[in-house]
């Protein structure tokens, strides 16, 4: 069964570390920090005077007040219970009222890049933290391209929610509203490793378009769309679909009679059973329609609400009864390959 219980040690697996994650928003980051809860861990972020973004242990070493709860001083975060400051690098470079401060005044830090409008975090070991891993996200401020955005807070365990993106069959049940049509289902999905990434594609050809697309491109008639997919560890999805009119060459690569779009997703674990959910909706036409934004904007949002509320759901019947069985079916060949992939990192990490 799709799980992340481990039944063998009675727990909830671990969290790959040595990886990159979305901690928040470029924009949320400003003047004052914020506290964020990450891997199960407390994180503050703040920016320096330049503008440069920081991420440190939300607890202070004296007597663990949070120190998202202080302020920021110059470049110094200041703990709101005794004044102890701490530079970027999470040292502690002032007690007041004493002249010395004790070596081992200091908390951890942790790498962050800042990049597709969004700050990075690394919380594993800080040297291997190369920002030339960053999953790409370019659409995101590609100015070929308008992306709405927003961010759910999801009441599950994340790998439920990379379950539900790499499962196109559900989304002709949970999505009949917005981007769901009766063809989805009978359509197959190719699904390939590359790497430590999954590729996933599925064409549904001569059949109608989905509420959503067919409002976006005005099609009047069955168009052939596609639904690819590119899953890379531990929890980024970026899809590319669209459709276009029938018989227009959308599968030899001239998508010049359709719309495309990337659904742009990126997933922080939160706790065990929560998580932060990212997302954007990027096209790369009608560009200056305001009204197309909307329209994008507020169909993709209610789609992601959508999963967002059935996986609340799965995760509380999951935890009245962890040990109750459950099947495997063929939709589900992308979401136990991704788990798969995310085993052998973990088990990687682990003997390193």
């Amino acid at each position: 069964m799709l799980s992340r219980y481990d039944h063998e040690r009675g727990a909830v697996m671990p969290f790959l570390r040595n990886a990159w994650y979305i901690a928040a928003w470029a924009e949320e980051v400003a003047d004052a920090p914020i506290a964020r809860v990450l891997l199960d861990r407390p994180v503050v972020l703040y920016r320096l005077a330049d503008g440069t973004a920081v991420a440190l242990e939300d607890r202070c070493c004296h007597r663990a007040l949070p120190l998202s709860l202080g302020r920021v001083v110059g470049d110094r975060l200041q703990c709101g219970y005794h004044g102890l400051e701490f530079d970027r690098t999470g040292a502690c470079v002032n007690v007041p009222g004493q002249s010395t401060i004790p070596p081992e005044a200091r908390i951890k830090c942790y790498p962050v890049v800042e990049r597709y409008r969004w700050i990075w975090i690394w919380m594993g070991e800080p040297d291997r933290a190369d920002p030339a891993t960053v999953p790409d996200f370019h659409w995101l401020d590609d100015p070929g391209w308008v992306a709405p955005t927003g961010t759910f807070h999801l009441a599950a365990d994340f790998q439920r929610l990379i379950d539900n993106l790499l499962d196109f069959s559900h989304v002709q049940f949970v999505h009949a509203r917005t981007i769901g049509t009766d063809a989805v289902v009978g359509s197959q999905s190719k699904v390939t490793r590359d790497g430590n990434a999954i590729e996933i594609d599925r064409w549904i050809l001569d059949s109608p378009p989905p509420p959503l697309f067919a409002r976006a491109g005005g099609f009047d008639g069955n168009v052939d769309r596609w639904m690819n997919c590119r899953f890379t560890p531990p929890s980024s999805v970026v899809f590319d679909i669209g459709c276009a009119r029938v018989g227009t060459g959308a599968m030899d690569g001239d998508r010049g009679q359709g719309i495309e779009i990337r659904s742009l997703h990126g997933i922080t674990p939160e706790t065990a059973t929560s998580a932060h959910y990212f997302w954007g909706y990027a096209r790369d036409f009608a560009l200056d329609d305001e009204a197309m934004t909307a329209v994008l904007r507020d169909g993709a949002r209610a789609t992601f609400a959508e999963d967002v509320e059935i996986l609340a759901h799965q995760q509380a019947a999951i935890d009245r009864e962890v040990e109750a069985p459950g099947i495997d079916i063929n939709g589900d060949a992308g979401a136990l390959l991704a788990r798969r992939i995310t085993e052998e990192l973990l088990a990687a990490e682990a003997s390193d």
